[in-house]
């Protein structure tokens, strides 16, 4: 008789104590300065959103941290230009963000004139292949994040 394993579920160590926070849940909350996150995948969101919100040069001490994805707000959306995209934000995540891997990147302009850009990183964990997605919608004088 043949036993069927069931595929092993692959638990990051840090995420074995419930009441241990990995780090700071970004974009920061209005009410309080700081919100944790408890879980390595929350974590991995968290820096995700704070490389794409950030544009190069913004950070101190690190000149090249960022996607600066609000910079590209103006520029036509061609494929080229999604190409273009994916080409500057997978090396950042690689570098920044290591423990996701980026499986699709979209780009859409809306609002009545083309003022808004949409932009949506669907990505996977690597250490148990959950799949997750973060929308991002950039305006002239705002941002948003969506889930």
């Amino acid at each position: 008789m043949a036993i069927k394993l069931r595929k092993p579920i692959k638990i990051d160590p840090v995420d074995i104590d419930e009441k241990v926070a990995v780090g700071i849940k970004l974009p920061f909350n209005r009410r309080k300065i700081f919100d944790l996150d408890y879980t390595t995948k929350a974590h991995a969101r968290s820096k995700l959103i704070n490389v794409l919100l950030t544009s190069p040069g913004e950070r101190l001490h690190h000149p090249n941290f960022g996607a600066g994805l609000k910079n590209r707000l103006f520029q036509q959306n061609t494929p080229i230009a999604g190409e273009e995209l994916r080409a500057i934000v997978t090396p950042q995540v690689e570098q920044y963000v290591p423990e996701i891997t980026i499986k699709s990147i979209s780009l859409k302009d809306g609002g009545p004139q083309g003022h808004i850009l949409f932009v949506t990183v669907n990505y996977s964990m690597n250490n148990n292949d959950e799949e997750d997605s973060v929308a991002l919608s950039f305006t002239n004088d705002n941002f948003n994040n969506e889930v």
